[in-house]
Formats: structure tokens, sequence, C-alpha cells
């Protein structure tokens, strides 16, 4: 029985994932933001792409209270996954891959993390084996208990607040989120233009890995000892009583940290706070 095999490069929701996750890059290096365009181009919301992007979020971002509602919700969704023109998808599917190879490099632009990459391609997998009318049982089973868990998973009420906002956008119909996004991004260039090296670097860092909590916890580490000594030498040589405080303070709260597993968000905006600092202080005696 043929098996369904699983390929990131034709795996709409990855694809996506990835293009949004190059905009951020992109947009902190100041580069052209080449992947905004793309993103336009093949998810407007009259492509069989979008549709199927669509379908996707629907089954990334739905909660039901129990295993069988999920089971009838992932029918469903499987179902209307039929009614997409499969001739224009693959034809739409093919140039947006053509594009991603004229663009980027491609070995580099698959190999950034993916958080949520098995229920991506358990989606994947299923409306392939709809498409192809592949029916490996094996294939079919493992895939839909995945999915079947996710979507039967209750979140907790941090992980709840945390994603609403995010959960609300990609709910969105996708012209309505890419006009969302261009005001997100205008909002971004103006409000952090002035972000220096040490920023920029931990930012795409805590995003690029997001689903390496040990090679980030270990460049965290390694940044938060540096930024502590430089804020020290400059609390030596600072005359400035209500500085002197400041400092002090900031150096006080960066060494309080414990680092449990992972980063917190908290613990980011702390570093990137201390970075800020430092920067207005030399900014000043420059």
């Amino acid at each position: 029985m043929k098996r369904i095999k699983h390929s990131k490069i034709k795996n709409t929701g990855l694809l996506f994932e990835l293009l949004t996750r190059q905009i951020t890059y992109e947009i902190l290096d100041g580069r052209e933001e080449k992947s905004k365009e793309i993103v336009k181009e093949f998810f407007s919301s009259k492509t069989e792409l979008s549709k199927e992007l669509r379908l996707f979020n629907l089954l990334l971002n739905e909660k039901q209270s129990n295993a069988t509602k999920s089971e009838k919700f992932l029918n469903v969704v499987l179902e209307a996954h039929t009614k997409i023109n499969y001739e224009k998808l693959e034809k739409e599917k093919f140039n947006l891959i053509k594009t991603i190879k004229e663009t980027f490099n491609l070995e580099n632009f698959l190999s950034s993390p993916i958080n949520n990459y098995k229920i991506l391609a358990s989606i994947h997998k299923l409306f392939k084996g709809k498409t192809l009318n592949v029916n490996n049982v094996k294939d079919i089973f493992e895939s839909k208990e995945t999915l079947i868990e996710h979507i039967s998973k209750t979140q907790t009420q941090k992980e709840s607040s945390k994603d609403e906002l995010i959960e609300s956008y990609r709910k969105q119909e996708q012209d309505v989120r890419l006009l969302t996004y261009k005001i997100l991004v205008e909002t971004f260039n103006k409000k952090y233009s002035n972000l220096d090296e040490n920023q920029k670097s931990l930012l795409k860092n805590y995003i690029n890995n997001v689903n390496n909590s040990s090679k980030f916890k270990d460049y965290y580490k390694e940044q938060l000892k540096e930024v502590v000594k430089t804020i020290h030498n400059l609390y030596s040589e600072m005359d400035d009583k209500v500085t002197k405080i400041k400092l002090k303070e900031t150096i006080n709260v960066l060494k309080s940290q414990r680092i449990k597993r992972e980063v917190s968000d908290s613990q980011v905006s702390s570093l990137m706070m201390a970075y800020e600092l430092v920067k207005e202080i030399k900014n000043v005696r420059s």
C-alpha cells in the first residue's frame, strides 16, 4: 500500500509559516521585503492556495471539547478540501515553489525551525491523501490521531491569552490579513527603526530558535553576561547619582534572573530594555 510522503516544499501551511518568518528577518535587517511580495501574489483571497491555507488555519486554531467533536470537525474540513480546484492548486503551488527557489537559498529557507511542524505535516498528508486518492491506513490513522489530539487539547489560560491576537489575525480573510500585516509592518518600521545591532541580533535569534530552547538559552546567557558587564562599566564611570541608581537597579534585575527550561518573553524584554538603556547613555555621552 502506497505511503503518503510529506514534502516540506509542497506543504502550503508550512511554506506560509516560513514566508512570514522570512518577512520578519527582512524587516529586522532592513532588506528589500521580497517575502511580503510573494505572500501578496500567491496568497491573495482569489487563489486556490489561499483557500487551502484557510483550511490549514482552521485545523491549526480550532479547539473542541472532546475527541468525538474534533474528529467530526476534521472530517468536515477534509470534505471542504475536495471542493478546491486541484489542478489550479498544483499550478499555483508549482509557481510559488519556483519563485521561492529563485528568490532564496532553498536549504536555508527550509531549515528555519517550525514549532508546529508535526501538525502541519499531518494536515498536508491528509489533504494529499484526499487529492491523490491515496488510502494508506497507517498514514491516515496516524495523521488523524495527531490532529484530533491537537484539536481536543485544551489551552491553558496563559497560552490562550498569549495566542489570542495571533489566532484572531490568522482567522481573518486573506486580503484583510494582508492589509493588517501592511499596517503592522509600517508601525514596526516607525517604532523600531532605531534598533541597534545587539537588539536586532537578539530578536533574530529569538525568532529563529523558537523551537530550539537550548541553543537560544546559551545565546541569551552569553548576551546577558556581556550586557551586565557593559552596564557595570558605565556605572563605574558615571558621576550622576540618579543615573547610577538606575544602572544599579538594572544590574540587580538582570543578575536576579533565573532561567528555567526556556527563556521567557519577559526575560527577552528585560534584555532589550537593558540594550536600550546602554544605547541611551552612550548617545548622551557621545
